[in-house]
């Protein structure tokens, strides 16, 4: 049996991306070794149906072929900061870049 992991596109939304870290920059160190990405917080307006098993994509431009190029993020967890169903704040941790 081969296992084939996809993802479907469920909605399209806007979002804010922001790293969060003690050292506060995108780059944390970890055993010494530098470039191990942080975890990312994305912040959308609120939707009732985000799951944790969920992945998160961002297009950041386009590669010399004129093809996209993205950011992927898998969700950790998520809230709503203030309980007023306006805005859902998105703990994410980058997976990968492709394009």
């Amino acid at each position: 049996m081969n296992w084939n992991e996809t993802y479907i596109d469920l909605f399209t939304v806007w979002g804010a991306v922001e790293g969060f870290n003690s050292l506060g920059n995108n780059e944390s160190m970890v055993a010494g070794a530098w470039g191990v990405k942080s975890p990312k917080k994305i912040t959308i307006r609120f939707r009732q149906n985000i799951q944790r098993d969920m992945r998160i994509v961002e297009q950041i431009g386009t590669n010399e072929k004129g093809e996209p190029i993205f950011r992927a993020f898998d969700i950790l967890d998520f809230n709503d900061p203030e309980d007023t169903k306006k805005w859902l704040e998105i703990m994410c941790q980058e997976v990968g870049l492709n394009g």
